[in-house]
């Protein structure tokens, strides 16, 4: 583990800021806005300083090594419930990892899942503001490494793909292989986003790899590899009533209703996905996707 000293910051992000940045890697504003996929962009804007108490994070994300001997000592069961199989999931056999995929990040699990490891292992999933504060620390950089976006970095989409995207249109077209087809409201269509093309890369890879991908306390992979759980349910509106000291988020499901709250990049993410400021969210007992992992932290004894 990492320690993550005591200390305050200014969480969230100011709209201009983000356009800015959206702009300078051309990114479409009218996705941030709303008009073309979700609003997952709107939660973040209301910047507001937080004061935390220091805490220990894992450097890196749990890994399918780490996951297994969890089931092994509990008889859980592993964390494949999707019915696309490629290489960012076959690292399971029979409810067994792989010789060789010990090292890789564990992803296709839900909060269910984290929560119930982290409570075996004595630890607990991070606030919503302790992610953020690993990853962007005192100064708020925009990335765990400074302000300047490098794809090379991390294990992100570009470097997945091995080239950078121009806009959004390419990535979602290169995600889709070569499709650009949508669903309703601008979201990807789900037969590419779990279909062939994705489910034939290479996917995570194994922790440190990417030693680029550290923030200033010495965590790895916040801006890459896999989506990290955090403790919160979400609420889009919470900054604007969010306590200044250790703020834990909402008493229980409010705004989207019953989501918990995701944090970082992956290794299908793009500049502005990547950001230590993004928030997202999904249902707490979803297994459907194959970007989600996460990263405990701990109380200093």
């Amino acid at each position: 583990m990492s320690f993550v000293p005591a200390g305050s910051f200014a969480m969230g992000s100011e709209r201009s800021a983000v356009l800015q940045l959206w702009e300078r890697y051309g990114w479409d504003h009218r996705w941030f806005d709303g008009q073309v996929g979700g609003t997952d962009w709107i939660g973040e804007l209301l910047p507001h300083e937080v004061e935390l108490d220091g805490f220990w994070m894992y450097r890196d994300p749990v890994t399918i090594g780490q996951f297994h001997r969890f089931m092994l000592a509990t008889g859980y069961p592993a964390p494949v419930d999707i019915d696309v199989h490629g290489p960012w999931n076959s690292a399971w056999a029979d409810g067994a990892p792989i010789p060789g995929s010990e090292n890789l990040p564990v992803s296709s699990v839900s909060w269910d899942d984290a929560a119930a490891y982290c409570a075996w292992a004595g630890v607990r999933l991070p606030t919503e503001a302790e992610w953020e504060y690993a990853a962007r620390g005192p100064a708020g950089s925009t990335f765990p490494w400074g302000e300047d976006w490098r794809p090379d970095a991390c294990r992100s989409g570009e470097d997945t793909a091995g080239r950078p995207f121009t806009n959004y249109d390419e990535w979602r077209r290169w995600l889709n292989g070569g499709s650009s087809r949508r669903q309703t409201g601008g979201r990807f269509d789900r037969a590419c986003w779990l279909g062939e093309h994705v489910a034939q890369l290479e996917g995570p890879t194994p922790a440190g790899r990417y030693p680029g991908d550290r923030s200033w306390c010495g965590v790895y992979g916040l801006a890459g590899q896999v989506r990290e759980w955090c403790a919160d349910w979400y609420d889009p509106n919470y900054y604007a009533d969010s306590p200044r000291q250790n703020p834990r988020g909402p008493d229980g499901p409010r705004g989207t209703g019953p989501c918990r709250s995701l944090r970082g990049g992956a290794w299908l993410s793009t500049a502005h996905t990547s950001r230590g400021a993004q928030r997202l969210c999904y249902p707490p007992d979803s297994r459907d996707t194959n970007d989600h992992g996460f990263r405990p932290v701990a109380q200093p004894s």
